[in-house]
């Protein structure tokens, strides 16, 4: 091993987020299962679903933990205080608060993220979406706590398809909502998934508490909430969104053309913007930082 790739390796090891001993810990200790709700006994019904759906495969599971521990999880949601110490995306594509520091979280709130890394419900989602070698991602790239803000927003796009990290391939999203009595027709938020050309929305899927939707993400996967959310001040569109991946196949393409960072596009309704073309292109590389934005937005405000 050279130097460099020992350093990347090294840099790598700090990144991850999922701990392995203690992940076989709660294998041994807890009752993963009591845990979700009743899908976990009706998975071809699901699985059906999941294949059959339109514009790609997709599923919406409703009751999606055990009502107690869901309520537990709603209590545990760190409050908007703490988001100081989060990360905040704040610009044209999208504005909404991240965290990914779960060993900072409470210990059932940290645990969810440990529960769905399981063998048992790593196993379950694999039977679901028809993918026999699916993992999970120890490093929790993009997962974690979201919370969007009025005004909040996540343009359509596609997620990464190889891992910056481990160098897997993303498979599937499952996104959860922690939010209660959210109302979708006066305030937007929905969970939107696009047909293949991104010429139209063909799914919604609308915030609700203790519902979760679950996804294959590929190069047709298009998806986001570009809805400006329009919630009261104070109030938040809190989801937890966890990630599957599994070793890369598709070995017909070069390096350079694997995503390696969401890929973005307007809608048909949205106007052409040169400078919205070049964040765009920016953050298919990195991300946003306020040098771009004060070159290309200076006067942006998310309210706009």
């Amino acid at each position: 091993m050279t130097e460099q790739n020992w350093t990347e390796n090294n840099e790598n090891e700090k990144k991850i987020k999922i701990d392995s001993s203690y992940l076989e810990n709660i294998h041994q200790t807890k009752n993963i299962l009591c845990k979700f709700g009743s899908w976990t006994t009706h998975l071809e019904s699901f699985r059906e679903q999941f294949l059959s759906a339109e514009p790609f495969e997709h599923v919406v599971i409703d009751n999606f933990l055990e009502e107690s521990y869901a309520e537990l999880l709603y209590q545990l949601f760190p409050p908007s205080s703490h988001y100081e110490k989060w990360y905040f995306y704040e610009n044209p594509i999208e504005v909404k608060y991240a965290f990914d520091h779960i060993h900072e979280l409470p210990e059932e709130l940290k645990n969810y993220f440990y529960y769905l890394s399981s063998k048992q419900i790593t196993q379950m989602i694999s039977e679901i979406t028809n993918i026999p070698d699916l993992e999970y991602d120890e490093y929790l790239h993009g997962a974690g706590l979201h919370s969007h803000p009025r005004y909040g927003r996540l343009n359509i796009h596609l997620d990464y398809e190889k891992h910056p990290y481990s160098g897997k391939e993303r498979r599937i999203n499952l996104i959860y909502f922690l939010t209660k009595d959210w109302n979708t027709e006066s305030w937007n938020g929905s969970n939107q998934l696009w047909d293949s050309q991104v010429t139209k929305c063909i799914q919604k899927t609308d915030v609700k508490f203790n519902r979760a939707i679950l996804f294959k993400t590929n190069d047709i996967s298009w998806h986001g909430l570009p809805d400006k959310i329009m919630c009261p001040e104070g109030i938040f569109r809190k989801s937890l969104a966890y990630y599957y991946v599994s070793p890369l196949k598709k070995m017909e393409k070069r390096e350079e053309e694997y995503r390696k960072k969401a890929k973005f596009v307007k809608r048909p309704c949205d106007p052409y913007d040169k400078n919205m073309e070049e964040l765009y292109e920016i953050r298919r590389n990195r991300r946003i930082i306020k040098k771009d934005m004060d070159g290309l937005f200076p006067e942006w405000r998310k309210d706009l």
